[in-house]
């Protein structure tokens, strides 16, 4: 097998890039576990990479400044991907908050009674 592999597609997270492209992304992220992951991935012959949202973060933080064409779309698909996450997260959270704000009205307002009834009231 070359060191390019033999697959010409690679999907990053539901997106398809050339693995060339793939080996570009790796070589920007050379020094980091991630451009290691890539780099394996197209050397391997993955079809499919699976990346955290960490891991997205870090592409769309790398291809910044200058995205080649062939990654370009990438970023912006990723970029979405992140905001979507980063809404759903605000949203469980806001969730979370507003169960715990229920559960100590509830608690409030059991507690009086159940005082009353310890008083003999």
């Amino acid at each position: 097998m070359s060191s390019a592999g033999s697959r010409s597609v690679v999907s990053l997270c539901g997106v398809s890039i050339r693995a060339e492209s793939v080996r570009a992304l790796a070589g920007r992220l050379q020094d980091d576990q991630l451009g290691e992951k890539l780099g394996r991935a197209v050397d391997n012959d993955n079809t499919i990479v699976a990346l955290s949202f960490a891991e997205r973060q870090q592409i769309v933080d790398a291809l910044e400044e200058s995205a080649p064409g062939g990654l370009s779309g990438v970023r912006t698909e990723l970029s979405a991907q992140l905001k979507r996450h980063r809404e759903h997260q605000a949203k469980v959270e806001r969730s979370d908050r507003y169960r715990e704000i229920e559960a100590r009205r509830r608690a409030a307002v059991e507690t009086p009674s159940s005082i009353n009834d310890t008083n003999g009231g």
